[in-house]
């Protein structure tokens, strides 16, 4: 049956283009209000969507799901972009610690409070605290600058959150299983997806350091050129990563880390450490500026930011929103005793996830010969000169909270675990599910908020 060319309706028309205007508009306002834009598209996503106004039809909202998932992908490609690889392999056992800390703590906690406190299933409470044990990388990622990402702390929180996606992608395999009729839990489920990514790794640190030998290849300057290798190779990444077995989120950070790693153009700019001195208030950075050469960074801003900033990423939270149930938030057949319980579970496991950040504050630097609970400085100022670039220092407790805060946020991962356990949290007590959506409301604006706060009082 051929496809059909019918003229949409004016409502329909008038709707979609309010939604995308509206969404702009609150993240703006969120962003001057609130120093977190994507609480406004949140918000935005939780009017517009089914549990609320329902404004938007499904096949509507099934296409915006679509292109935020896209957001999603080209928020955590642009990561790639501007995270120091240096940094991140210095910092690799500090990284795996912080994240099997953010993963074990709401677990067992969850199970703690579940199940002694409220009186659910231990099934019922393991189900939760996976939920729970993820971060959102999207609402992460989207509120840290490219300067910030550059920085100890910032490597530390990406990597953490990249590890959690794994983690996570590997407990919604389980969960989806105990869900099923068979109840069994394959070997495979656990073992593929940490294999492949281990393999998917490896693959892109031998191909790195293979591509640079090739000659001519890391020359390739045109547009047209880089553009078409961003997007092959992002397309290829998340294709592969997703048929494998792992995160296609894992694929598109790696994608870009492989083109940054080739194209890196030693001439692009020369830095001079002036000044590490841990007493002083300020490092001041040296950049001699060069020719402007085209790089798979250069063709990312100019050609993709402007579509991910406007349209992509405030789909993505948008669709957060949209996917929360917020009409079971209020009362569980009957009972409003939810919506106590709900909010003592989120600030628990608010605590369980900002407990994270003790991590950084317990281990040592090497990098500055620092020893435990040295002081560790981080962020650009950005009020310097074209030439200079002033690093303000943040205290070790203030590097506690940023950690601690960023990882807060659960978001989109936590949304499909819970909803691939909801048979298991609506099995002998419908009101688990909802608690555990309050957790993920609550933390994912709360993490937001917290990290726009943080950044704008050291700005």
């Amino acid at each position: 049956m051929a496809f059909s060319y019918d003229i949409p309706e004016i409502p329909f028309l008038l709707t979609v283009a309010s939604f995308i205007f509206i969404l702009n508009v609150a993240e703006e306002l969120a962003k001057i209000l609130l120093k977190a834009g994507l609480l406004g598209s949140i918000v935005v996503g939780i009017v517009y969507g089914p549990e609320a106004a329902n404004i938007i039809p499904l096949s509507g909202q099934e296409t915006f799901l679509v292109l935020g998932y896209i957001g999603l992908l080209l928020i955590v490609f642009e990561a790639g972009l501007t995270t120091d690889m240096t940094l991140l392999h210095r910092n690799i056992y500090l990284s795996m610690t912080a994240a099997l800390t953010g993963i074990v703590l709401p677990i067992g906690l969850s199970m703690l409070l579940l199940t002694v406190g409220y009186k659910y299933s231990a099934l019922q409470g393991f189900t939760a605290g996976a939920a729970l044990c993820s971060t959102s990388l999207g609402t992460t990622l989207s509120l840290l600058g490219p300067e910030l990402k550059q920085t100890r702390t910032g490597v530390i929180i990406l990597s953490a959150a990249l590890f959690d996606d794994i983690v996570g992608l590997v407990i919604a395999s389980v969960i989806g299983e105990i869900s099923s009729n068979s109840g069994r839990v394959g070997w495979a489920s656990i073992v593929r997806p940490i294999l492949v990514s281990a393999a998917f790794i490896m693959v892109t640190y031998i191909a790195a350091r293979l591509l640079v030998l090739i000659p001519g290849l890391p020359r390739l300057q045109g547009r047209r050129t880089q553009l078409f290798l961003v997007v092959f190779t992002l397309a290829g990444y998340v294709a592969g990563a997703k048929y494998a077995g792992t995160s296609e989120l894992l694929g598109a950070y790696l994608a870009e880390t492989l083109l940054a790693h080739v194209f890196t153009c030693e001439e692009a700019s020369t830095t001079h450490v002036q000044d590490i001195d841990a007493t002083k208030s300020e490092i001041q950075i040296q950049y001699t500026p060069q020719p402007r050469i085209v790089t798979p960074i250069s063709v990312f801003t100019s050609q993709m930011e402007p579509l991910l900033a406007t349209l992509l990423s405030p789909l993505f939270f948008a669709s957060i929103g949209a996917a929360l149930p917020m009409s079971s938030l209020g009362s569980v057949e009957g009972s409003h005793r939810v919506v106590w319980r709900g909010i003592i579970y989120s600030l628990l496991m608010f605590v369980a996830k900002a407990a994270v950040g003790l991590t950084i504050l317990v281990w040592p630097d090497p990098n500055r010969s620092r020893g435990w609970f040295g002081r560790r400085r981080v962020r650009l100022d950005d009020g310097a000169d074209d030439d200079t670039v002033s690093l303000k220092l943040l205290t070790s407790w203030q590097s506690v909270l940023l950690l601690g805060v960023a990882m807060v946020a659960r978001g989109e991962i936590a949304l499909i675990v819970a909803q691939l356990g909801q048979p298991l949290l609506e099995g002998s007590n419908a009101e688990a599910f909802a608690v555990v959506n309050w957790a993920i409301l609550l933390n994912t604006a709360g993490g937001a908020l917290g990290v726009g706060l943080l950044l704008c009082k050291q700005m």
